[in-house]
């Protein structure tokens, strides 16, 4: 039998098999299996499994089907293994608010440059919008402008936007992740008021969300919408991605980096770099471009630390 893994905790996995959702264990092969070595856990949500039932009913997963895209992370505290967060993704929304937790682009721009190394398309929704003025959502529709990512603003509790978010997540898996606090959870609700998920509240000391997903699910609210919710992510590592090759990953770029002097060019000290001259043009956001340098950065030292 085939089936879709909606959930892992501990030694155990739930898996839809026709319809019905079965509690698996992983076969002990799938942990020792060499292609899966690099993996911090060897099967994700969103995998597609094939299950055998066991002598107590419960199921096996016996194998794992090719994945077309996995959205994964450095593992924390070390150098080579990679946390998925999910499998066979259509979309990623990353998710940030305009008020408590406040924006943080550049840890946007990190999980766009995650998802478009799979080619997985992004949207980028900017919540609570009935906390925002003018100037907030013109920043971020300015910094954006030419990053080729689709922007939906929206509010949870006046309900603005969720129509139109709502029309993206259609027919789609759809992998949702950002800061605790900043709304995955109240859009859900707010938009399929059945499923009745729990909400936390702001820290008053921190400013930021507390964790009220605890685990990553993949649910099913209504026929033709697979979400995948995630705990708050707020670390987010990037690996496989060499120095060079991020230039790429910034659309924003793509006319003016043709056009420099020197090939590879990172943007960041060489002369007659065309994309340094866009952003002191403004044809080039400079916020943007910083983030573009900060992300080079941390890349370049990672790589230093692997070679020493």
């Amino acid at each position: 039998m085939t089936g879709i893994v909606l959930k892992g905790y501990g030694l155990y996995y739930d898996v839809v098999v026709n319809g019905n959702r079965l509690r698996c264990t992983l076969k002990g092969k799938l942990r020792t299996r060499r292609d899966l070595q690099k993996f911090s856990n060897p099967v994700a949500v969103g995998d597609v499994v094939k299950v055998e039932i066991g002598p107590n009913g419960n199921g096996v997963i016996v194998d794992l089907e090719k994945r077309k895209n996995t959205f994964s992370r450095k593992e924390k505290g070390k150098n080579s293994r990679e946390d998925i967060i999910a499998a066979n993704i259509d979309l990623v929304i990353i998710i940030q608010s305009f008020y408590k937790p406040r924006l943080n682009l550049r840890f946007v721009d990190r999980l766009m440059v995650r998802a478009k190394m799979d080619a997985i398309p992004v949207l980028l929704c900017f919540n609570k919008i009935d906390l925002a003025n003018k100037a907030d959502e013109r920043y971020v529709r300015d910094y954006y402008a030419h990053s080729q990512a689709d922007i939906v603003c929206t509010s949870a509790v006046t309900g603005q936007g969720l129509d139109v978010f709502k029309a993206f997540v259609c027919n789609k898996i759809a992998l949702l992740v950002g800061y605790s606090g900043s709304g995955k959870t109240s859009i859900l609700n707010a938009l399929f008021p059945e499923i009745k998920l729990r909400v936390s509240e702001i820290s008053e000391k921190t400013g930021k969300g507390k964790h009220t997903t605890t685990n990553v699910e993949m649910i099913e609210p209504q026929v033709g919408y697979r979400l995948i919710d995630t705990p708050g992510v707020r670390e987010f590592g990037i690996l496989d991605l060499h120095p060079n090759e991020l230039e790429a990953f910034f659309p924003d770029f793509s006319d003016a980096r043709k056009k420099c002097t020197f090939k590879p060019c990172t943007h960041e000290h060489e002369p007659n770099c065309h994309v340094q001259k866009m952003v002191e043009k403004g044809a080039i956001h400079p916020d943007r471009y910083l983030s573009y340098l900060y992300l080079l950065s941390s890349l370049k030292e990672y790589y230093s630390r692997m070679y020493t």
